[in-house]
C-alpha cells in the first residue's frame, strides 16, 4: 500500500492528499466523488482495472465494459496528480 497518498472526506467531498510534499512546492488536494474514492481504494488494494470494473459493475448494476473506460480515465488523472498504483492495470 502506498502511504504517500491518503484519502480524506470533508465537506461532502473526498480529497486525495500527497502526504510527502516538499516544502515550497504545494500541491492542491485532488477532489473526487464517492465512486472515485472507491476506485482509489480498490487500486490501493492492488486490484486491476478489470477487477475494479467487475466490482463496480456488480455494485452499480452496470456492465464492466461500460465502466472500464471511466476507470482508465480516472487512473490517468491520478497519474497526473503523481499517484501511480502499485499494481497491474
Amino acid at each position: 500500500m502506498n502511504n504517500k497518498f491518503q484519502l480524506r472526506h470533508a465537506a461532502g467531498i473526498y480529497w486525495l492528499l500527497d502526504m510527502e510534499q516538499e516544502i515550497g512546492s504545494y500541491k492542491k488536494p485532488l477532489p473526487m466523488n464517492e465512486v472515485g474514492a472507491e476506485i482509489f481504494e480498490l487500486m490501493q488494494e492492488g486490484k486491476s482495472n478489470q477487477q475494479i470494473a467487475e466490482i463496480l459493475g456488480d455494485r452499480y448494476s452496470s456492465k464492466p465494459e461500460d465502466v472500464l473506460g471511466d476507470i482508465v480515465g480516472f487512473e490517468l488523472q491520478l497519474k497526473e496528480f503523481g499517484y501511480v498504483p502499485d499494481r497491474e492495470s
